[in-house]
C-alpha cells in the first residue's frame, strides 16, 4: 500500500514548482499540468488545494513577499539612513538568491490586469509607501542624494533587482552574470549616499 504524502509537503512542492513555472513562463504561459508533474502530484490536487490557477499564483507571490519581508526585516532603533542602507543590502542579497519574485513582477507589469492590480494594492503599494517614508526620514537627517522617493524606488527595484532577474541576458551581454550581491549593493549605496563615497 502506498503511503499518502503529507499535505504540508505536497503544498510546498506545488508552490516550489509553481514559483519556477510562473517565473519562467508568466501566468498565461504557465501550465498547471507541468506544475503538478514537477511537484510529483496530480493536476486535480492543484484545484483541490488552491481552487484555481490564479489563486495558486497569488499564493506563490504571497510566499515570495513573505520571504522578502523575513529577509529584510529590520527591528532596530538605528537611524533611518542606517536602516535604509542595511535594508538595501538585504534586498539586493534576497534578489540575487530569489530572482523569481522580480521575474514574476516584471512579467505582470507590462499590461493592466486583475493580477497586476492585486499585486500593486496588496504588496507593492505598501512597500513603496514604507520605502518612501524611510527615504524622507533619511533626507530629513541631512543624509542621502538629491533624489525623490520615486527615483529611489526605481533605483532599488530596477538597478537593484533586475540584474539578477535578467541574469540570462546579462550573461549573454557580459559573458558572465556573476556579480557579488555585496558589490552590487555597495554600488547602489554609493549612488544613494554619495557623501560617504567622498569621505
Amino acid at each position: 500500500m502506498q503511503r499518502r504524502r503529507p499535505t504540508d509537503d505536497l503544498l510546498e512542492a506545488l508552490l516550489d514548482a509553481a514559483e519556477t513555472e510562473f517565473a519562467a513562463r508568466g501566468f498565461e504561459g504557465a501550465s498547471t499540468r507541468s506544475i503538478a508533474h514537477q511537484a510529483g502530484a496530480h493536476q486535480p490536487q492543484i484545484n483541490y488545494h488552491f481552487t484555481s490557477k490564479e489563486l495558486l499564483w497569488q499564493a506563490v507571490v504571497d510566499r515570495l513577499f513573505s520571504a522578502l519581508d523575513d529577509a529584510v526585516d529590520l527591528s532596530t532603533d538605528a537611524s533611518p539612513s542606517a536602516v535604509m542602507a542595511e535594508g538595501l543590502r538585504r534586498f539586493v542579497e534576497f534578489s540575487a538568491r530569489r530572482p523569481e519574485l522580480n521575474r514574476i513582477i516584471n512579467l505582470e507589469a507590462t499590461r493592466d490586469s486583475s493580477r497586476l492590480r492585486w499585486l500593486v494594492e496588496v504588496h507593492l503599494r505598501p512597500r513603496f509607501a514604507a520605502t518612501s517614508g524611510l527615504w524622507e526620514q533619511t533626507l530629513a537627517e541631512g543624509r542621502g542624494a538629491d533624489m525623490s522617493a520615486t527615483e529611489v524606488w526605481g533605483l532599488l527595484t530596477a538597478f537593484g533587482a533586475l540584474r539578477f532577474a535578467n541574469a540570462p541576458m546579462v550573461s549573454m551581454l557580459e559573458g558572465s552574470s556573476s556579480l557579488d550581491p555585496r558589490t552590487h549593493a555597495d554600488r547602489l549605496l554609493g549612488i544613494l549616499f554619495p557623501e560617504e563615497a567622498t569621505r
